[in-house]
């Protein structure tokens, strides 16, 4: 076996968590969030969610500074729980990996046939209500290829196009966002807030908060690159990045949201596909605003798709090197020192769900909020047990109030996960959704790859598991 590469740096880091949290679902999602809250207690849900997943974020801070190693919750959780809670919360993290490549695949034919209409081709087939077009899966395919090829070349080309990428979409939405607030009005944001039927505001606004932890997920990207990082990266700013990553991001959604929210009355887009660029059509009667939205929308979709890729295979390298999933996903390549394997078999998945289309891969989708909610839970909770079981480990960051906030942190993601779980229930007319079934079907799986690797694992001791895991030879 070859060691991982250390080539990433500070910038690297941020990008790879900033650009992966940042893509293109909110574009499509504001209309919901304004229909559920309004554009005020949406710009509020989005700024109380991303200061709870900032809590969340400081326990990583610590975590991953004490445990620079590929795998991130996975290795917390395992020192801390034992390897079966690892894998529960590993396994519902791969679900989300799984997902989020082939529906960034096909929201980015999509994207390109409303820049380009008449783009997607000749009609193939239908299902759950969604088209599937021949070129445009051929386009959702070869990006998935291109992923897959990008991440086997090696981290640091990865890393540089997700720089370019990321800094890219940055420049192109203040664009946007300044025609928002200096084009826009304060008096199409009446009225700011939607209530229920009792009157009440924090319905709406809870609807939009429980999408927070998919919306912000990528920030835990970053702890899977760690072993990766170059010699003169400080485990103490990398941490530190996680939680600048999560407030620049939740800052990013909450200032969109209110910028787009001045445009246009707020009740005209709800019913657009997508209400985010639609806002500026309407507003100014051209397509300029419109196709910047869109264009900071398709570079979005890259770098989400881009991390996605990066830090799946690093999750599935380092459950594989910890025996809770076949070993043969601990081949590194010799020269680049990408996890080849891993890369392949997420790959061979991407592609098999772009068949599906968007209506076969949006409830998967829907599952990942509940999914990291659950990662999210378990490793807060590790913190104050690894300060117990392991109080002489160097941690370059300590989070002030550790215990306390990390609890804290660990209710409010339990929380959040419930009412994810509550939301695909009330969403399915308060029947049995189809998200659950998903969750079901991927848990059953789970039960089988963790059965299938029982020999590999029962080869290793408790203490070479342990040495493994933080990446010693």
């Amino acid at each position: 076996m070859t060691d991982l590469k250390k080539s990433l740096g500070p910038i690297q880091f941020f990008s790879i968590g900033f650009g992966g949290i940042v893509g293109v679902g909110w574009i499509v999602y504001l209309g919901i969030w304004f229909q559920s809250a309004g554009p005020v207690g949406t710009v509020i849900a989005l700024l109380v969610g991303g200061l709870l997943m900032t809590l969340v974020g400081l326990c990583y801070a610590e975590l991953g500074a004490a445990y620079p190693v590929a795998g991130g919750e996975v290795v917390y959780v395992e020192r801390a729980f034992g390897p079966r809670t690892a894998f529960l919360v590993g396994w519902a993290f791969m679900l989300t990996m799984t997902a989020v490549i082939p529906y960034i695949s096909i929201t980015l034919a999509w994207m390109l046939d409303v820049l380009f209409p008449g783009f997607r081709g000749p009609l193939l087939y239908s299902w759950r209500g969604h088209d599937v077009h021949l070129v445009s899966l051929l386009i959702s395919l070869g990006w998935t290829v291109w992923l897959a090829f990008l991440n086997y070349r090696g981290v640091h080309g990865a890393a540089k196009f997700q720089d370019w990428m990321t800094y890219g979409k940055v420049a192109i939405s203040l664009l946007f966002i300044g025609a928002g607030l200096f084009g826009g009005s304060l008096g199409n944001l009446e009225p700011p807030f939607v209530a229920s039927s009792s009157g009440s505001m924090l319905p709406g606004m809870l609807a939009v908060a429980v999408t927070v932890p998919w919306f912000l997920s990528g920030f835990n990207e970053i702890p899977q690159l760690f072993e990766e990082r170059s010699p003169s990266a400080s485990p103490r700013v990398l941490g530190l990045i996680v939680v600048a990553v999560v407030l620049a991001a939740a800052a990013y959604y909450a200032i969109a949201a209110f910028a787009i929210g001045m445009v246009t009355p707020w009740q005209s887009i709800l019913t657009q596909e997508l209400p985010a660029a639609s806002a500026f059509k309407l507003r100014f009667g051209n397509e300029f605003f419109t196709r910047v939205v869109l264009v900071s929308g398709v570079f979005g979709i890259l770098t989400v798709g881009n991390g996605a890729s990066l830090a799946g295979s690093r999750l599935l390298f380092a459950m594989s090197r910890a025996r809770m999933v076949s070993p043969a996903f601990e081949r590194l390549h010799p020269r680049t020192g990408a996890p080849v394997v891993a890369i392949v078999f997420i790959m061979g998945l991407g592609i098999g769900l772009n068949f599906l289309g968007r209506g076969g891969v949006v409830p998967i989708v829907s599952v990942g909020s509940a999914a990291v909610s659950l990662a999210y839970f378990f490793a807060c909770l590790s913190l104050p047990r690894l300060r117990q079981l392991d109080p002489d480990r160097p941690r370059p960051y300590r989070l002030p109030g550790g215990p306390a906030v990390a609890i804290l942190a660990a209710a409010g993601s339990l929380t959040l996960l419930v009412s994810s779980f509550r939301q695909h229930w009330i969403d399915a007319g308060r029947s049995f959704p189809l998200e659950w079934a998903i969750v079901i079907l991927w848990a059953l799986i789970g039960v089988g790859v963790w059965r299938a690797a029982a020999r590999a694992r029962a080869e290793l001791s408790p203490e070479e598991r342990a040495r493994i895991m933080m990446g010693q030879p």
